[in-house]
């Protein structure tokens, strides 16, 4: 398929997708009618009215968090979880439990 052929194509979803918009039909109804089917239509949807999340495709963050300063002590738990890109995030568990003699 070359550029033209693609363009045209791209033009002839957008004005299906506004008919869509102004019949009162279903998804299936439409397409019925229409001729084509509905696992392309959703495609098309989605390439040519991309929602705002598929639009920010950003990195997940993380964000800093403030624990309240424990009196040194051995952890009693570790949890380690290594990620993809070599990311590494470690748990630790104090005991804040103070022993009887």
């Amino acid at each position: 398929m070359n550029q033209q052929s693609r363009l045209a194509n791209r033009q002839a979803w957008a004005e299906r997708l506004e008919r869509f918009k102004l019949a009162d039909q279903t998804v299936a109804q439409f397409c019925a009618d229409e001729g084509i089917s509905v696992p392309s239509f959703y495609q098309w949807r989605r390439k040519l009215n991309p929602t705002p999340q598929a639009r920010q495709k950003t990195a997940a963050k993380f964000l800093p968090i403030q624990l309240p300063t424990l009196p040194a002590c051995e952890p009693e738990a570790v949890l380690s979880v290594e990620l993809p890109g070599g990311v590494s995030v470690s748990l630790e568990v104090q005991n804040t439990t103070a022993k009887s003699p």
